[in-house]
């Protein structure tokens, strides 16, 4: 349905191809899959201990390795180094469209699952952006196999909290589409808050010029940011209407197969969220307004991320100051 999208998909690629052939891409920390039918998973090395286990949910929009893209900026390596068994969810890059809301949570649910049987225990969920929101969703209906939940500025509360978006979601179509091509979801970031994914980039690209940390960063995100794929159809659509337009989890009216998912479900499991004060994107009303007493970590926008949005995952003063803080509250013994 939108060829000239598919197209500008494929020339980012390519200049990310080129950024990456100049020696700007990811250092990923080594990994192997998890071989299953129904979702793609990777596992990290693991000590013979049995650790504890975490389960971490990118947004199903870009490529997963934001958690991972550089060793000093790495979530991934944060949580091996604490003693976690990781694992990193991947969503289907999928050209037919087939992958729904439900089909995606009933698929993270099954991850989970497995997770919890081999490490004889609930795992702890970590969620960013939209993926932070699927991952509550299933807390919500699976919260036996979720022993925490740690939201990395995931909107949980619509309607009025939706923040920027919202006048885009609500033009959008919500008839069933194919594949949606990652340049329109960029297009429309961009047409909602300009100041998020153009202003700021471009003015933190100027002010990491002097840095060469930052800059190395910014250039790693940047690429990150032009690794298009197609995110299903369906999937966006029920996101944009079940999720934006009629705010169903927040109104614990949301139903997956045959099942509740209720946002006042998260009661049961202790949540922490790191959240942007200062997000258009985002809202910290958008994250908190669903949730009762979680633990709360604010983020400082600072330079060298390239977009504020995935600041807390590759900022330098966030994996100093929030990350710490955040894998000591992971450790602790609450439920």
């Amino acid at each position: 349905m939108f060829p000239i999208f598919s197209v500008t998909d494929a020339f980012r690629r390519a200049v990310g191809e080129m950024l990456e052939s100049a020696g700007y891409g990811p250092h990923e920390t080594a990994w192997d899959r998890v071989a299953h039918p129904d979702f793609r998973l990777r596992r990290y090395a693991q000590s013979a201990a049995n650790p504890s286990s975490a389960l971490i949910v990118p947004a199903p929009i870009k490529r997963a390795y934001i958690f991972d893209l550089l060793p000093d900026v790495s979530v991934v390596r944060c949580l091996i180094q604490a003693g976690f068994a990781v694992y990193l969810y991947e969503w289907p890059e999928e050209q037919d469209g087939k992958s729904d809301l439900e089909s995606s949570i009933r698929s993270l649910s099954l991850a989970a699952e497995m997770i919890a049987t081999e490490h004889r225990g609930p795992s702890i969920l970590v969620g960013h952006s939209l993926g932070g929101t699927l991952a509550a969703i299933t807390a919500a209906i699976e919260p036996h196999l979720v022993s925490k939940l740690v939201l990395v500025e995931a909107p949980l509360k619509f309607g009025e909290q939706t923040g920027a978006l919202g006048p885009i979601v609500l033009s959008s179509p919500t008839a069933p589409l194919g594949a949606v091509p990652g340049s329109l979801l960029d297009l429309a970031s961009v047409v909602a808050a300009p100041e998020e994914f153009v202003i700021g980039r471009y003015s933190d690209s100027c002010t990491s010029l002097l840095d060469p940390e930052a800059l190395a960063i910014h250039v790693a995100v940047i690429r990150w940011s032009l690794d298009e794929f197609a995110p299903s159809g369906p999937l966006i659509r029920d996101v944009i209407q079940l999720l934006y337009r009629e705010d169903r989890f927040a109104r614990n009216e949301l139903h997956l197969f045959g099942r509740d998912a209720r946002s006042d479900s998260l009661a049961k499991i202790p949540v922490a969220a790191i959240v942007d004060h200062a997000s258009r994107v985002v809202p910290s009303l958008s994250v908190l307004g669903a949730l009762k007493n979680p633990s709360i970590f604010s983020y400082e926008r600072e330079i060298g991320v390239a977009l504020q949005h995935v600041g807390p995952l590759v900022g330098r003063q966030a994996h100093r100051k929030i990350w710490p803080k955040v894998i000591d509250w992971m450790r602790g013994r609450q439920r």
